[in-house]
């Protein structure tokens, strides 16, 4: 009788290991993937659906759309755009689209779209959101003969809370 409660006891505690050795196992990296739909607007224009997918190995961003306040059918040889964010308080270009020498409508476009590898931070790790402290548009065209340059805000995390999980 003892030794089938020796037996029992064993047994109960190699159970008791084996399920508490597979909780470890079972443990995996979170991985935190970011989508932002950014819009602004400056005195000229507006921007609207700008997206932004960070994950830790991939950048993509645009797709948005632009638009001209108060003009219709404004012909020009020069538009150009360009986006920044402010990662780790350093301002980095992330797409740029510029159209010089034809003439053509810009009161109603798209920004086009890019994609790339990773930003890494200095401990040689992916940025997060949390690294990104300013999004930004600058936009630079021509209206009759004149040269025009307008930014526009399009993500500042002051006052938003990011959960990470």
């Amino acid at each position: 009788m003892l030794r089938k409660k020796g037996i029992k006891l064993s047994l109960s505690i190699l159970l008791v290991i084996f399920l508490l050795s597979g909780c470890d196992s079972n443990e995996k990296e979170i991985v935190n993937n970011y989508y932002l739909s950014l819009t602004g607007e400056s005195k000229s224009w507006e921007v609207d659906s700008y997206k932004i997918l960070l994950k830790p190995d991939t950048l993509k961003a645009g797709n948005g759309n632009l638009t001209m306040k108060n003009k219709t059918g404004l012909n020009t040889d020069f538009f150009s755009l360009r986006v920044h964010a402010v990662i780790d308080n350093e301002d980095r270009v992330i797409q740029g689209k510029s159209v010089k020498g034809m003439e053509s409508d810009i009161t109603q476009t798209t920004t086009g779209a890019t994609k790339g590898g990773p930003f890494i931070e200095e401990e040689g790790e992916p940025i997060s959101l949390e690294n990104i402290s300013d999004i930004y548009m600058i936009i630079e065209w021509e209206d009759n003969k004149k040269a025009k340059k307008e930014k526009i805000d399009l993500f500042n995390p002051e006052g938003i809370s990011i959960n990470e999980k």
